[in-house]
């Protein structure tokens, strides 16, 4: 899974002392800042659910694309559990709207399950919307949310398309 530090040049990546997660979040925040001037947030990550769930179900389900399970939370209960839990960040998720999930570990869902949600500062909604432009909008979401909390992101797409055509409207 790639993550926001796999863009950010590495002269911008400020450097701990300790790789404990206390370390890394507080010896880090208000040294460094972007080419903005703005400070990083190394306490907080968004994670696309999207795409976690979905390379969840494929890579250690052994699910095959294209089938209508392939999605399945217990990847993304995974990955919050470690990061809000174990490293100690605050997770904000991103998953579309309306996002309806079968047969995998939760059975059938329209929400984000409870204890996930638990774990999270937040969690944004990404409008489904038709068209070729919009099949990424839960990357544009990921992204963008990033973006203004000036924080990381996981994801496991591959954002280099996203940096030459971005925008924030805000």
């Amino acid at each position: 899974l790639a993550s926001q530090a796999d863009v950010v040049p590495s002269s911008h990546t400020p450097a701990a002392s300790s790789s404990s997660p206390s370390a890394l979040g507080a010896a880090s925040i208000g040294l460094a800042r972007d080419c903005e001037g703005r400070p990083y947030d190394l306490s907080r990550v968004v994670v696309n659910f999207v795409n976690v769930g979905s390379t969840y179900g494929e890579r250690i389900l052994k699910r095959k694309r294209g089938h209508e399970g392939l999605f399945d939370y217990e990847g993304v209960r995974k990955c919050v559990r470690h990061l809000a839990l174990n490293l100690g960040l605050g997770v904000i998720g991103v998953v579309y709207e309306n996002f309806w999930t079968v047969g995998g570990t939760d059975g059938e869902s329209w929400s984000v399950p409870d204890d996930i949600s638990a774990m999270c500062e937040t969690i944004e909604l990404t409008p489904r919307l038709r068209g070729n432009h919009h099949r990424s909008a839960h990357d544009e979401m990921t992204i963008k949310c990033a973006y203004r909390r000036n924080c990381r992101f996981l994801d496991n797409d591959n954002y280099q398309d996203w940096r030459s055509s971005m925008r924030d409207d805000a």
